[in-house]
């Protein structure tokens, strides 16, 4: 076996093998956030059922493609030196797969978001969700048209992974644009949550949760898009970038399914006794100003939850 060929293996095979398989370990774990889900019996309306389903159908697809093409790769074509150089449909598919599951869970994020500012700060809330969304369809139609461009390229029957090299700069500026959704949804939340505090232990860690859960989302989709990036940058020309483009798709699902199950968890209040005095669908915040009077007040029972609902709360429905 020449050293190119040996190369190619390594390079193409053995990448697209362990993108394939992380992929594949991400999806057990997304299995367990369903089955979470659906045993949690959540009181969602249509709007967030739909989400959820469309999620499910999207995962279970693109797995099934990916799993289609290691199948191609090892048993279909096994010894087929030419078809670690060809273009395949089942990866150049892949952005239609990660815009369409990063778009409708960025939106219900920032949704949460807009949600909380709204009734203090209208504008403020519709300006950030306007601007995320801006980001969110500019990142849905560059995913859609490279993943057009791709698919056509594969049309011709003799496309290479040559003709990857010409769709870089579409491909970092696709990233770059989710990259800047994703901090803007992330940095927004995370900026509320913490000036929505209210000084109250109770409350107070439910933000946290919260604050965490965002963070621990965030970081391992930027760091994966960063790594796509890289990888299309250094060497367009192999399967490098497949280590980190086929996990795409569930890090976003992932993030949909563990903000929507963290509601279970924050339900049954900060010991996990299930006797929270507060009610899981509407968390009080007040403001930073009226936040030491009332902890003037005093006490933490009854008449501390009347005061802040006095001193004008803000109502938080987790959906």
């Amino acid at each position: 076996m020449s050293t190119l060929t040996t190369q190619a293996i390594a390079e193409t095979l053995g990448t697209v093998q362990l993108g394939v398989l992380f992929s594949t370990f991400l999806f057990g774990i997304l299995f367990m956030q369903w089955v979470t889900y659906f045993t949690s019996k959540f009181n969602d309306g249509w709007t967030i059922r739909g989400l959820v389903y469309w999620i499910i159908i999207l995962d279970i697809t693109h797995v099934a493609i990916s799993w289609e093409y290691l199948w191609m790769y090892t048993v279909s074509n096994f010894g087929n030196a030419a078809t670690l150089y060809a273009a395949h449909w089942q990866y150049d598919s892949g952005p239609i797969f990660i815009v369409l599951t990063a778009a409708p869970t960025q939106f219900f994020l920032i949704n949460r978001t807009r949600r909380m500012l709204a009734l203090q700060h209208p504008y403020l809330a519709n300006a950030i969700f306007a601007f995320t969304c801006t980001l969110g369809f500019v990142q849905v139609f560059m995913g859609l048209f490279m993943s057009g461009s791709l698919l056509a390229l594969d049309a011709s029957g003799s496309a290479t992974t040559e003709g990857y090299t010409k769709f870089v700069p579409i491909a970092v500026a696709w990233e770059s644009v989710a990259i800047a959704t994703d901090m803007t949804v992330m940095i927004s939340l995370v900026a509320t949550l913490l000036y929505r505090r209210t000084g109250f232990r109770q409350t107070d860690w439910m933000v946290y949760n919260l604050i965490l859960v965002a963070i621990e989302c965030a970081f391992p989709v930027t760091l994966f898009t960063i790594g796509h990036i890289t990888g299309v940058v250094a060497s367009p020309t192999t399967a490098i970038h497949q280590l980190f483009a086929w996990s795409q798709a569930r890090l976003y699902s992932n993030t949909l399914f563990l903000n929507l199950n963290e509601r279970k968890k924050l339900r049954r209040g900060h010991d996990g006794t299930g006797k929270s005095t507060f009610k899981f669908q509407e968390l009080n915040f007040v403001t930073g100003n009226d936040r030491s009077a009332v902890r003037n007040m005093g006490g933490n029972g009854p008449q501390v939850r009347s005061c802040s609902r006095a001193l004008g709360v803000l109502t938080l429905t987790l959906l």
